[in-house]
């Protein structure tokens, strides 16, 4: 008989029974742990990644709703749900007083056999990143000439920087009354900032690094400031189109002599019917039809070929006077030997078409040679249109001018005898329509003058290239269409007077978004408060918002001035407060000044980057920037845990 202590075969194999589920539950537990430690290191690696990708658009933006969007999509591409990843600006963990991009990554693993042992079905998994928003040690705002004022304050002005340096190749001065805010200061003066009532201050929980150091122009090898002064060369070289050059044909005058109109228009291959005080025009086919001067007699309305072709072509050796009621057009192609004159109340119009218009020979805002001179009620051009002016365009007080409709235009101005190529008088509102088809032009040979146009309301074409040879000066309100503005001479807003207008329901001064303004200073401001300057808003102009291309060539520039040659500078003055610039303000060999309680900053969301070869500010001034780019360069973000 064996004995029990004797079988132990048996007794493993009992222990074996026992222990084997109980080896097999730890081993899947193990394997379900060593998962859950894969999954937080995926979470982790997403948390790092979306608080990078934040922290750089939070950078390039200063929008928090933007960085969320960004943090949310990296998560979803990363295969987290959006839901599931959050993002939030704060303090940066190291306490150096820079902000920081936290993200949190909330997610569960499942457990399967955990749950046999009455453990829970999935393991929660957390995971966060700070992204550290490192203080641009380039400047925002910068003063180049080293042998100028540098950056100087006076009369309780304020420079606030809080995010970028303050740079200077000259002297820092902010004197009592005065304040910089900025997280460093760069001067290459013989002595330090001076600030002796504690005026340089950091901004609040940061610190102040002030440091001599030489600061290079950090824009003069930028590719888009060369790309647009090299172009100013070809503004330079614009001339006024050569006109139509037709000549002859038979006058027509709408009276109230039937007989003899009628045999008029029958000479020129047209009939007319006369009813009520309404000519009705009819010419078959597409032409050409030949006519004289057409005038008008008053309180007569004339339909002419209001239902012609659009291939129609129409010459006409003398001019189209309307002084009578209302004339209204078809379409076609119009060639006009000596432009194009309205007054008294009356309205014109016109179909799409081609319109090549020569010089008229009468006065017109006080001067000769204006293809187009409008003192009617209404003068518009209805449709996609090519306009061809030998001469300049004038809309009168109070009149309204519309030229073109949609997004297919084309306008090649010429100049009058005066230089002026577009001129608008006290309570005018004239629109260009755009000019973004192929080929288009937005060409004027001539100077854009709305200087007497005091209460008027302007608004210029979407562009590529907006080429301007001669100066650009308003006292009315401008919105400008996306594009490059070329101007041979200088930009005046508000240089003699004028200020913000109600257009369209919405007060308006300057407007533009995805607006580069060039300004070669061929031309200086004459006089008053802008006098010898190649760039200025005064007369309390407080509704100027200008926003730089996010793309092309000129992608981040929205003002630049002379590089070489003239010393002209800017100024925003006379209470020219409220100015929104988000881009590149570039002046390089010329001073920049605000005072009279003026006021700059950027645009939420924006970076304004001021360059000149000196900044002073006076009377009250205040220049405000929150930038985290310079010049295109992302300042630096850091991971720091």
């Amino acid at each position: 008989m064996t004995s029990l202590g004797g079988a132990r075969s048996g007794s493993v194999s009992v222990v074996a029974a026992i222990c084997l589920p109980l080896l097999i539950a730890m081993v899947a537990l193990v394997a379900e742990y060593g998962y859950g430690l894969h999954c937080k290191a995926q979470d982790q690696r997403v948390a790092d990644l979306a608080a990078y990708a934040g922290a750089v658009v939070y950078g390039s933006t200063s929008s928090t709703a933007t960085m969320n969007a960004v943090i949310a999509n990296v998560g979803v591409l990363n295969g987290v749900q959006s839901s599931s990843v959050s993002g939030s600006l704060v303090s940066s963990p190291t306490g150096d007083g820079n902000q920081a991009v936290l993200v949190r990554v909330n997610t569960t693993a499942p457990l399967e056999l955990a749950q046999i042992f009455g453990g829970p079905a999935r393991l929660p998994i957390a995971a966060s990143a700070y992204a550290e928003l490192k203080a641009n040690s380039s400047g925002c705002i910068i003063a180049l000439d080293g042998a100028g004022a540098g950056i100087a304050l006076s009369g309780g002005t304020a420079v606030k920087a809080p995010t970028c340096a303050v740079a200077s190749n000259a002297a820092v001065s902010a004197p009592c009354g005065t304040t910089i805010t900025s997280t460093q200061i760069d001067y290459n003066s013989s002595s330090p900032p001076s600030a002796p009532c504690g005026g340089i201050v950091a901004p609040s929980g940061q610190t102040l690094r002030i440091t001599k150091t030489v600061t290079a122009d950090p824009l003069v090898a930028n590719s888009g400031v060369l790309a647009a002064n090299a172009h100013i060369a070809s503004v330079a070289n614009l001339a006024s189109p050569a006109g139509p050059g037709v000549t002859g044909g038979v006058a027509v005058d709408f009276g109230y002599s039937t007989n003899s109109t009628q045999a008029q228009l029958a000479a020129d291959g047209c009939t007319g019917v006369y009813a009520a005080n309404t000519w009705t025009v009819t010419c078959a086919g597409a032409g050409p039809f030949h006519f004289g001067n057409i005038t008008t007699g008053g309180g007569i309305s004339v339909n002419f070929n209001t239902g012609g072709s659009a291939s129609a072509v129409y010459d006409f050796g003398g001019y189209i006077y309307n002084t009578g009621s209302a004339m209204a057009f078809g379409r076609g192609t119009f060639n006009i030997n000596q432009g194009i004159i309205t007054g008294g109340g009356t309205t014109t119009t016109f179909g799409a078409g081609t319109f090549n218009i020569g010089r008229g020979s009468g006065g017109c805002n006080g001067s000769s040679g204006y293809s187009i001179c409008h003192s009617g009620a209404l003068l518009a051009f209805n449709g996609p249109s090519t306009f061809v002016t030998q001469g300049g365009i004038y809309n009168g007080g109070g009149s309204k001018l519309v030229l073109g409709a949609g997004s297919s235009n084309s306008f090649n101005i010429g100049a009058a005898n005066d230089g002026d190529a577009f001129v608008a008088a006290g309570g005018a509102t004239t629109t260009f329509a755009d000019a973004t088809g192929p080929g288009d032009l937005f060409e004027m040979a001539g100077a854009l003058d709305v200087v007497s146009g005091g209460g008027s309301c302007l608004t210029l074409s979407a562009a590529a290239q907006h080429d301007i040879n001669g100066n650009f000066a308003t006292a009315g309100g401008t919105l400008l269409g996306p594009g490059v503005y070329t101007v041979n001479g200088y930009i005046g807003l508000g240089a003699n007077g004028g200020g913000d207008v109600t257009c369209g329901g919405t007060d308006l001064g300057l407007s533009g978004t995805g607006v580069t303004l060039v300004a070669s200073g061929a031309q200086l401001i004459p006089g008053g408060t802008c006098s010898g300057l190649s760039f200025c808003i005064a007369a309390g102009f407080n509704s100027v918002t200008l926003t730089a291309p996010s793309s092309g060539a000129t992608a981040g520039l929205v003002v630049v001035g002379p590089t070489t040659g003239s010393h002209a500078g800017a100024s925003f003055a006379e209470g020219a407060s409220g100015t929104s610039l988000s881009g590149t303000l570039y002046f390089p060999a010329g001073g920049i000044t605000l005072g009279g309680g003026a006021s700059v900053g950027n645009g939420p969301g924006q970076c304004l980057e001021l360059i000149g070869s000196q900044v002073t500010l006076t009377g009250g001034a205040l220049l405000a920037s929150s930038c985290f780019s310079d010049a295109g360069s992302l300042s630096a973000v850091v991971l720091v845990q």
